[in-house]
């Protein structure tokens, strides 16, 4: 089973085609989840960017259902999912539902605000299981796609919820937690463990037995997802080649000599900023921001247009991760055309700027104060 946030990262949305690579990476995921034989799936925020239809569209490609019981049509109030499905495993019925966070925002186009509703998670669930309840389900199981104290409200305000497993919360946890005696689980974020949940009878009771598997080297990749792999980077790649534009060359000038300021200023590249600023160059070359390129060809992420957002500068502002590698400058200063010989002044760093890339997902345990130690330099 998935939670969710499987297509976006918060910075990857913003990047120019996004929308065309996450359909590549969809394409990419539903095989392999078919071919994992996966039970279910349910979609987070993340999913969302671009609107409920892309995922709803996602959905016939895949051999497993899609469960969110709270998002509805507006105008007749059905679920636009499966709300749950129910399991028999080894005698045992289990009804696994899907929930998502009535706080999160739906993206898409105008015409589809007000066309999808998010229900009160809470009061939909309770619903359900006595539905689930008249349909002979031994246990109730939770895909919940929220935050933290949201699992934590849903699992003491619904007797009859057993499990919930945990999405959107990008920790994971060896040990489970119990509250109101439904039990959270935890697997983490960004397929760097799986989550095993081993269902057991003592006596009358359900209990379940839970374990972290990291997903090591030492695991062999399957060689029909690695074929689909290689297969995803060599579209990728095919469609970021086609896409890439040279950056601006000449700042353009007038039949009369006068410079024409531009309003979306081009990107320069950190060695046309160390001639003036040669002691912030030479701290900057000491951080990580200036091996960042690196870490995504170490990790064969070099062609990944969502990695490269965040590990280049001026990604998608008519420039190529190969032409402009690391978190140079003008990632956080912004582009640098026009400074400063034609008055234009930088941007101060704020912790928005650091949040785009250093969010929950891509950098759990980032702390404004103690990162900004580590790159601040003097003026």
């Amino acid at each position: 089973m998935d939670t969710g946030d499987l297509l976006y990262s918060v910075a990857g949305t913003h990047s120019p085609n996004a929308r065309k690579i996450g359909e590549l990476r969809a394409e990419l995921y539903m095989k392999a989840y078919n071919l994992m034989g996966y039970d279910a799936f349910t979609p987070g925020e993340l999913d969302f960017a671009f609107g409920v239809e892309p995922i709803i569209a996602m959905r016939k490609q895949a051999n497993f259902p899609f469960l969110l019981a709270n998002l509805v049509e507006g105008s007749s109030n059905q679920p636009v999912f499966a709300p749950y499905i129910i399991k028999n495993l080894h005698g045992l019925r289990i009804g696994l539902v899907g929930l998502i966070s009535r706080q999160v925002s739906l993206g898409g186009s105008a015409e589809e605000k007000g066309k999808y509703l998010l229900l009160d998670p809470v009061e939909t669930v309770k619903k359900l299981v006595a539905e689930l309840a008249k349909k002979n389900c031994q246990a109730i199981a939770v895909l919940a796609h929220m935050d933290l104290d949201q699992q934590e409200k849903l699992a003491s305000s619904v007797p009859g919820v057993h499990f919930i497993f945990s999405g959107h919360y990008s920790y994971y946890q060896p040990d489970p937690i119990t509250v109101n005696g439904t039990t959270i689980f935890f697997a983490g974020s960004r397929g760097e463990n799986m989550g095993q949940v081993d269902f057991f009878r003592d006596q009358k009771e359900l209990n379940a037995r839970f374990s972290l598997v990291p997903l090591r080297p030492q695991y062999p990749d399957h060689p029909e997802t690695h074929e689909l792999l290689q297969q995803y980077k060599t579209s990728l790649q095919s469609f970021v080649q086609s896409q890439a534009r040279t950056a601006p060359g000449v700042t353009p000038r007038t039949s009369r000599g006068h410079v024409i300021v531009p309003v979306s200023p081009a990107y320069v590249g950190e060695k046309n900023c160390l001639p003036c600023h040669l002691k912030q160059h030479q701290q900057w070359t000491t951080t990580a921001h200036a091996r960042a390129y690196q870490t995504l060809t170490n990790q064969g992420k070099a062609d990944d247009p969502l990695c490269l957002v965040c590990h280049t500068t001026g990604f998608g502002a008519g420039q190529t991760g190969g032409g402009m590698k690391d978190v140079q400058c003008e990632a956080c200063h912004g582009a640098a055309e026009g400074h400063p010989a034609m008055g234009r002044s930088m941007e101060r760093v704020s912790e928005t700027a650091c949040t785009r890339c250093h969010n929950s997902a891509n950098s759990p345990n980032f702390n404004y104060q103690v990162y900004l130690q580590k790159v601040i330099h003097q003026k």
